[in-house]
Formats: C-alpha cells, sequence, structure tokens
C-alpha cells in the first residue's frame, strides 16, 4: 500500500499543499479565531475545545483549496496570491475594526470609490500585506511547486477543485462560511452572480428603508420556550407555585397568546418574521427580522440548546442562524450539546452583555420539550414523584402524576431560567420578551405532547411575557405604559416581529404599529 501511494501520489506536492494550508489558516484565520474566543470565552476550557476542533475542520478545508490549485503550476502560484492577498485585507479589518466579510458587506466593499479605498490606505496594512504577500512568495518559492506528472494525483487534483468550487457557490457545511477564504468567496460570488433562484430568498433589510432611533446601549432579548402551556404558569392563575421568582418580578408582564403553529420549526420562523400565522407559506420566501437588526448595527447573537438547522437543510435561501453576527447551536459544537439545560447559556449571556453596544439576542431554549425528566437539573425535582430523565420513556407509557409531575419541574426550571437571564439584564437598558413556540397536551382527550392536526387548544395557547428593565422603563415610560394598557388582552406571536423592532425604536412601513405592544393605540380602541 505504501509503495502504491509513493509511485501515483506525489507526496511531495501533498506535503506543499497542506502546508501552504497551515500557513494561511494561522495567518488570517487567527482573526476570526480571536473573533470566536470573545463569545465563547465563559467556558475557557470548552472554548479552546471549540476552537481547536474548529482549526482542524478549517485545515481540511483549506488542504483541499491548495491542493485543487495546485493542479497546474501557474493556477498554484495565481490561486495562493490571490488567496493570501483577500485573506490579509479580510483579517485586517476583521481583528482591527470587527468588520466581517458579510453579504450585508458585500455593497460597501465592491462598490467602494477607487478614492475612498485610497484614504483607508495605512502604513499598518500596507506593511500587513506586503507580509504576508512576501510570506506567499517565500513559500512557492521554497517548495518549488510544479505541475505533477502524476495521474492519479492530477486527478485527485481535479476533483479538490471541484469540491472547493461548488462549495463557494452554495456551501455545504455553514460553518464554514464563518472563515476565510470561504465566507468572502462565497459573499462574493453571490454579490457579482445573485442567489440561485432556486435557493433565492429576499432580503428584507435592503428590500425597505428603516429608520434607526434606538439607543446605542439598549439591549433586546428574545427568549423563545419550548413546549411551554399558558396555563401551568403560576403567575398565570395555575395552582401549583411553578413560577416563585417570576411571581415576585417588577416591571414584569404575562399575556395570554396564540402560537403560530403546534411545531417548532413552523412557529419558530413564524415568530421572527413580518408575516403572521395567516401567510404561513411566505415566510420562507423572505429574511427575518434579525437581517434588519443586522444591517442596522445591532451586535445579533443566537443562543440555543435545541437547533432546527435540520428543517432548513432543503429549504430555500438558508436560514435565520445566517442573519446573526454570531450563533451558538448544538450540532457539531461542543459549547452546547443535544440536551444541554438551558442554564447553560446564562455564563454566554453574561460575557456578550459586557459591552455597552446596541445589541439583540435570541436565547432558544429547550425548556418543556419531550422527555420532561430530561429537562431540569435534580435539584429543580419538587414535584414528585417524576420520570427518571436518565431512562428513555414512551409519553403514552408513563405514569400520568409522574409525567405531570416533570412537565411542571421543567416549567420550574423556565422560571429559575427567565428570572436567571432579567437579573442579568437589570442593571442594562433592556427589554426581554419571551414566548413559547407551541403548548402542549399533557392527556386532554388522550392527547399527548404535540403535533397533532388542527387548532388544538392547549397546544396553541401559549405564555408571552415582556420585562423592561427599570433604566429602559425611565427611559421610555409610554412604552411601559403601552404593556400596562395590554396587560388584559389576549394577543399572538404575530405581535412579536413588529414589537421588537418598535420596543427597539427602529422605523418602518412595515412595522404594524397596531401589532407593537410597545403602542397603546389599538388596545386602547378594544
Amino acid at each position: 500500500m505504501f509503495k502504491f501511494i509513493q509511485k501515483h501520489l506525489d507526496i511531495t506536492l501533498l506535503r506543499s499543499s497542506l502546508v501552504f494550508a497551515l500557513i494561511y489558516c494561522v495567518l488570517f484565520n487567527s482573526a476570526v479565531f480571536i473573533y470566536k474566543f470573545e463569545y465563547y470565552q465563559a467556558d475557557i476550557l470548552t472554548a479552546i475545545l471549540e476552537l481547536v476542533k474548529d482549526f482542524v475542520y478549517v485545515l481540511v478545508s483549506l488542504f483541499l483549496f491548495f491542493f485543487g490549485l495546485s493542479l497546474h503550476r501557474v493556477l498554484f502560484i495565481v490561486g495562493s496570491l490571490i488567496l493570501f492577498i483577500t485573506g490579509a485585507l479580510a483579517s485586517y479589518y476583521l481583528f482591527f475594526f470587527s468588520i466581517a466579510p458579510t453579504p450585508a458587506m458585500m455593497p460597501a466593499l465592491f462598490g467602494t470609490h477607487p478614492t475612498e479605498v485610497y484614504e483607508l490606505v495605512s502604513a499598518r496594512i500596507v506593511v500587513w500585506l506586503f507580509f504576508s504577500v512576501g510570506i506567499c512568495l517565500y513559500s512557492i518559492k521554497h517548495f518549488n511547486i510544479q505541475t505533477t506528472k502524476m495521474f492519479l494525483t492530477r486527478i485527485l487534483s481535479a476533483v479538490c477543485l471541484l469540491i472547493i468550487v461548488v462549495n463557494i457557490i452554495n456551501p455545504k457545511f455553514s460553518f464554514l462560511k464563518s472563515y476565510f477564504p470561504m465566507q468572502y468567496l462565497h459573499n462574493g460570488y453571490v454579490f457579482f452572480m445573485g442567489p440561485s433562484k432556486e435557493y433565492a430568498k429576499e432580503d428584507i433589510s435592503s428590500k425597505f428603508t428603516f429608520i434607526d432611533s434606538s439607543d446605542k446601549d439598549v439591549v433586546g432579548v428574545l427568549v423563545i420556550g419550548e413546549s411551554a402551556r399558558y396555563s401551568n404558569f403560576a403567575i398565570n392563575g395555575y395552582e401549583r407555585n411553578t413560577t416563585p421568582n417570576l411571581s415576585k418580578i417588577d416591571n414584569l408582564a404575562s399575556f395570554k397568546a396564540h402560537a403560530c403553529a403546534n411545531t417548532t420549526y413552523l412557529s419558530v420562523p413564524c415568530m421572527l418574521s413580518r408575516y403572521g400565522e395567516k401567510d404561513l407559506n411566505l415566510i420562507d420566501t423572505e429574511t427575518s427580522m434579525l437581517s434588519i437588526l443586522t444591517r442596522l448595527g445591532f451586535d445579533t447573537v443566537w443562543m440555543g440548546t435545541q437547533s432546527i438547522t435540520k428543517y432548513y437543510k432543503n429549504k430555500p435561501g438558508g436560514s435565520f442562524y445566517d442573519e446573526v453576527n454570531f450563533h451558538m447551536i448544538p450540532g457539531g459544537s461542543l459549547v452546547f450539546l443535544p440536551n444541554s439545560h438551558d442554564g447553560q447559556m446564562l455564563p454566554h449571556l453574561e460575557k456578550n452583555l459586557e459591552s455597552n453596544s446596541k445589541k439583540f439576542l435570541v436565547l432558544h431554549s429547550t425548556g418543556s420539550h419531550w422527555n420532561y425528566g430530561e429537562r431540569y437539573p435534580r435539584e429543580f425535582a419538587q414535584f414528585q414523584p417524576d420520570l427518571d430523565g436518565s431512562i428513555k420513556h414512551d409519553a403514552s407509557s408513563c405514569n400520568k402524576e409522574e409525567l405531570i409531575n416533570s412537565y411542571d419541574n421543567s416549567i420550574l426550571y423556565t422560571d429559575f431560567f427567565l428570572s436567571s437571564v432579567i437579573d442579568r439584564l437589570k442593571d442594562k437598558k433592556a427589554f426581554m420578551i419571551y414566548a413559547s413556540d407551541h403548548g402542549e397536551s399533557l392527556g386532554e382527550r388522550g392527547r399527548l405532547t404535540h403535533g397533532g392536526d388542527g387548532d388544538i387548544p392547549e397546544q396553541r395557547t401559549v405564555p408571552l411575557m415582556v420585562w423592561m428593565s427599570d433604566s429602559y422603563k425611565e427611559a421610555y415610560p409610554d412604552k411601559w405604559s403601552a404593556i400596562e394598557v395590554a396587560k388584559s388582552k389576549e394577543i399572538s406571536h404575530d405581535y412579536i416581529f413588529h414589537s421588537i423592532l418598535d420596543c427597539l425604536g427602529i422605523e418602518s412601513v412595515i412595522i404594524d404599529k397596531e401589532l407593537s405592544l410597545c403602542r397603546a393605540n389599538s388596545f386602547e380602541k378594544g
């Protein structure tokens, strides 16, 4: 086998491609690793392991880049120089200005007048460019890259080049879109060629005009709950004390709301879209409110102990995860594993709140999803007997008392989680909206969990809460007054898009003030 490899594979070329990949990764993706570390550093060990994992994946992808370019000597030299020059520019602006070559930056990048480009040139960037190009040229000369004469090596090189071209057009691994060179090559391709019509999703942030009157230090947080029933929260009149913390919190209003749907993959996109329940079929045709906030300069972050990426695998135009500055979700990540308790998001939330910039964060919780006994640490097993979370249960075969006790314990843990989020926001000019994606059946008419056909009351009636910090309430007393007026009203998921943008101080023709909880007019009319 070893003799076969020596005879048919150009080991020197393979080694050279790997070294070029390593040099590129260290020189230019270090800026990305540092940028990501700022979000991960709440847990140093996990952050290091996560970035080491990413380093390995990125190194492999870069090896495919350079080995593909080695198909011909001229292609390798020209391609390497282009990658090193563009990598130097991208890493420089990310490291010193926190500006990444995202889709939103492409018009500014390629539409800048030459005189403006000249004004951006500094001695520091010139030195970095010369250093990077120098490293590239020295490496090309040192390794003396030549067009290989080995047929199998040329075939493999051509295959790698084809893989790279296909991934530039439509990346198969979403995490690579946050690393160089895939990030700026893919976004550059989309800018010049336009997205494929088959996968096109209209960018709402550029289609409409938005006036941003938000304060520079405002913080908005959307907590998306999971399978939470309105009727099982003590704050809403439930006989069990499942919300001992929320019941004591000031500036908190709780609403009975109607969910868009009774499945996560339909409800969550609906919550983020200007289209409501009546237009569910239109939601996937355009981007969500997250694209608006990112374009307006908010630091947008998505954290979740669950993910719905599988739903978007074959959907047009990607997902809302692509619309934020940064996201941390299970699935190939060491930060949050599937079935992590929601409290594991708290240290990362706290770290992300340290800066005083305007920001918007989404916390997507696992909440009260089945298996209920697995949703909370044992210290929250207040209602007994409950289900053993370490055992895989079938809801239909469970003892009903244990099932309900476990469900109520998960609500108790949600109470802890939400109050902990509020505790970390109380000294900020902040507001928080919490809404469950859908409800849950606990045996009504023989139904269990969620997802049944029809408008099932307990699966479509969800809690929706709004909290405002003292400083936010002081700055915007009219917004809190509107919340007070609306308290007795039943609302729906349709209010979330309009309320968040309006509460942040953003104006546009697509923001329906009648569906904003921060406007009292519509409620006063009722």
